[in-house]
């Protein structure tokens, strides 16, 4: 699991200054990302070797309210390693309150092709590190 600490920018809020509805998806890419710069391998890199990692489904359930210039924990982990997919889990806490839990999951596919690969060896290691099948 890892774990981050954000604020919620105006920018990600609606007219009542609540978080907007989609704007908890750029925090999953954020924490997507990061993760990915944590194991040694940025999106950058993923990409240099001729591969990509579309999302092919994204969820969210709020079970609080989420205001500008909150400050969140979020924890992350790996809830499910497929053949070439995987699926990344989050929970938001306020104030040790779970505020929001989701998950996307991305494919591995072959940049040239579009075609879904299995997810390389090197990766794969580094994704069951962090592996935590109860925290769909």
């Amino acid at each position: 699991m890892i774990t981050k600490n954000i604020r919620i920018q105006f920018v990600d809020t609606d007219l009542s200054q609540r978080i907007h509805y989609s704007s908890i998806f750029r925090y999953f890419e954020i924490m997507d990302h990061d993760f990915f710069r944590r194991i040694g391998y940025s999106y950058k890199k993923i990409f240099q070797l001729g591969l990509d990692m579309p999302r092919v489904h994204v969820e969210c359930s709020y079970l609080g309210n989420i205001e500008y210039d909150d400050e969140l924990e979020v924890q992350a982990s790996i809830s499910k390693i497929g053949k070439s997919s995987y699926t990344f889990s989050f929970s938001f806490y306020k104030e040790n309150i779970l505020v929001a839990k989701g998950g996307i999951t991305n494919v591995f596919i072959d940049r040239s092709t579009g075609k879904s690969v299995p997810i390389p060896d090197f990766i794969r290691s580094e994704l069951l590190k962090h592996h935590d099948p109860v925290s769909v």
